[in-house]
């Protein structure tokens, strides 16, 4: 069984050509999640405990406490600033999340939204984005779609499933595909197997 996450599936959604087979031969290669590499992970998890625990918004610059690496105090400042911007004067509780695994024979990525949150008397089931580029309406359609095949079931069913970009404060919550669309996310899936395939015959 392969198994990748969700970025890394729509990094390659996104890819054309031969920068498909890149991407893979480059995950490929990649060792196995060690969380020290994780570079987003003290960040993500800092939100994550704010909220769970209802505290100010303020407490998120104890994030940034005891950083070292310098790619994070030079990143991280500005996208906790940004974030704290778009929960502005908002009411805001926290409910957990649903996660769920998307599979498509030997492919299974790991949907994990990071946040569940009843913003203004609305819950929100969001996913975070932090990299620098800005995230495209078509990469926010494919995760919403993922989201909303997979996880907008039982008690979530009437939950709005968002993408935000923390450095834009952009909210992503429409899209215009639907479950007619998963077969062509199931043969970017199968192109992704046959490529890793490859890679594996190779060896």
């Amino acid at each position: 069984m392969i198994h990748i996450s969700l970025t890394d599936f729509i990094d390659y959604v996104s890819k054309v050509g031969s920068s498909k087979f890149t991407l893979v031969n480059k995950i490929y290669l990649r060792d196995e999640y060690q969380p020290a590499f994780d570079f987003w992970k003290i960040l993500r998890e800092g939100i994550i405990e704010i909220h769970k625990k209802n505290e100010d918004k303020d407490n998120l610059d104890s994030i940034l406490i005891g950083l070292t690496d310098k790619k994070k105090i030079t990143r991280y400042p500005d996208l906790v600033n940004k974030y704290k911007t778009f929960l502005g004067k908002k009411v805001i509780s926290w409910f957990d999340p649903p996660t769920h695994d998307w599979q498509k024979d030997d492919l299974t990525i790991k949907l994990n939204p990071e946040l569940g949150l009843e913003i203004n008397g609305v819950q929100y089931v969001i996913k975070l984005y932090f990299k620098s580029e800005s995230l495209s309406q078509m990469k926010a359609d494919i995760i919403l779609l993922l989201m909303n095949t997979k996880l907008k079931k039982g008690v979530y069913k009437n939950v709005n499933f968002a993408v935000l970009d923390v450095g834009n404060k952009k909210l992503f919550e429409k899209t215009k595909l639907n479950e007619t669309h998963i077969a062509l996310l199931e043969g970017e899936a199968l192109s992704f197997i046959n490529i890793w395939n490859s890679l594996d015959n190779e060896e």
